[in-house]
C-alpha cells in the first residue's frame, strides 16, 4: 500500500510537489470554509461527529481478513457460507452485507467486507448476542478462524453529503482509500469534503460510500470509488485537475495538513458479492 508521509511544514519542497507545484493562497472569509491552511488550527468541539456527519440509526462494520495463501479457496468458500447466514437471518440481524472484496493491489491475501445494519448501537448490541448464542454462526467462525492470519474490523458512519450506496452491476473494480487524520479535525474534513464530492464524482457513479469511524481506529475515513478499470480511475482523476483545477486546488491545500497517513487499495468484488 502507499501511504503520505506527515508534511512536517506548508512551506516544503515535498508538499510543493504533492500539489502539481500550484501556488497555494488565502482565502477570504466569503468563501466558507475555503480558509487558507497556513491558519489551520484545531477547530473546538461542541458536539459529536454523528451528530454533525451522519445517521446514527444507520451503523458500517468494515471487516479486513488476512487469509493464510494457501487457504483462499478454502476462505471463499466459508465466506459464502456466512454471507448465506446474514441473509438467511436478515430479519433479525436488521443488516446486510453490501460488498466483499478481494485486494488486488495492496495488501496480499487481504480481503474486506462491508455490512450495513440498521437500528443504531442498540441493534448492533442485540445482534452480538444473537451470535454469541447462535450455533451456525459459531460453526462457521470455527471453519473460518483457522484460515487467518489476522483479522481486524471498525464500525463506520457515513457521511452524510456522500451519495445512497447504490449496488453495481457488471465487471468493475474498487478503490478503498483510507485516510488517518490529525485529531479534532474530522468535522473540518467533512466540510471540505461536502464540496469536493461534487467535483469528485462528477459522472455520478464512482463515488461507492464514504464513511468515518466510530469504534476501533479512529480519526479513520475511508472512501470507496467504484471504476470500470485502472484506466478509467486514471482519467477520472485528471479530469478532476483539468476542468476543476482551482477548486480542486484549494481543497487538497487545505485537507492535505489534516492527514497523518493515508493508504490506497484496489479491490475486485468476489462472486458472491451484492456489488459487482
Amino acid at each position: 500500500m502507499n501511504s503520505v508521509t506527515a508534511i512536517r511544514t506548508a512551506k516544503s519542497p515535498a508538499f510543493t510537489n504533492l500539489l502539481r507545484n500550484f501556488s497555494v493562497t488565502a482565502t477570504s472569509p466569503e468563501k466558507g470554509f475555503l480558509s487558507s491552511f497556513f491558519e489551520k488550527k484545531v477547530e473546538v468541539q461542541s458536539g459529536t461527529h454523528s451528530d454533525k456527519l451522519s445517521d446514527k440509526d444507520r451503523i458500517f462494520e468494515l471487516c479486513t481478513h488476512n487469509v493464510k495463501p494457501d487457504s483462499l479457496d478454502k476462505y471463499i468458500k466459508t465466506t459464502e457460507n456466512l454471507i448465506g447466514f446474514v441473509n438467511d437471518n436478515k430479519e433479525t440481524l436488521h443488516g446486510e452485507n453490501i460488498g466483499s472484496f478481494q485486494v488486488s493491489v495492496g495488501d496480499q491475501d487481504q480481503f474486506v467486507h462491508l455490512w450495513r445494519f440498521d437500528g443504531g448501537y442498540a441493534n448492533i448490541g442485540e445482534n452480538l448476542k444473537f451470535l454469541a448464542s447462535n450455533k451456525d454462526y459459531k460453526a462457521i467462525q470455527k471453519d473460518m478462524l483457522p484460515l487467518l492470519r489476522s483479522r481486524h474490523s471498525q464500525y463506520l458512519m457515513k457521511f452524510s453529503f456522500w451519495p445512497e450506496v447504490e449496488l453495481r452491476n457488471g465487471s468493475n473494480i474498487y478503490e478503498l482509500r483510507s485516510y488517518h487524520l490529525k485529531p479534532g479535525t474530522m468535522v473540518e474534513w467533512g466540510n471540505y469534503w461536502a464540496k469536493a464530492i461534487r467535483l469528485r464524482d462528477y459522472k455520478h457513479t464512482e463515488g461507492y460510500i464514504g464513511m468515518f469511524s466510530q469504534v476501533g481506529e479512529l480519526y479513520n475515513v475511508k472512501h470507496i470509488w467504484c471504476y470500470n478499470g485502472l484506466e478509467e480511475r486514471r482519467q477520472a482523476r485528471e479530469t478532476v485537475w483539468q476542468h476543476q483545477q482551482s477548486q480542486w486546488q484549494d481543497i487538497v491545500a487545505n485537507t492535505v495538513p489534516l492527514i497523518r497517513k493515508m493508504t490506497s487499495r484496489i479491490m475486485v468484488p468476489l462472486t458472491v458479492s451484492p456489488t459487482k
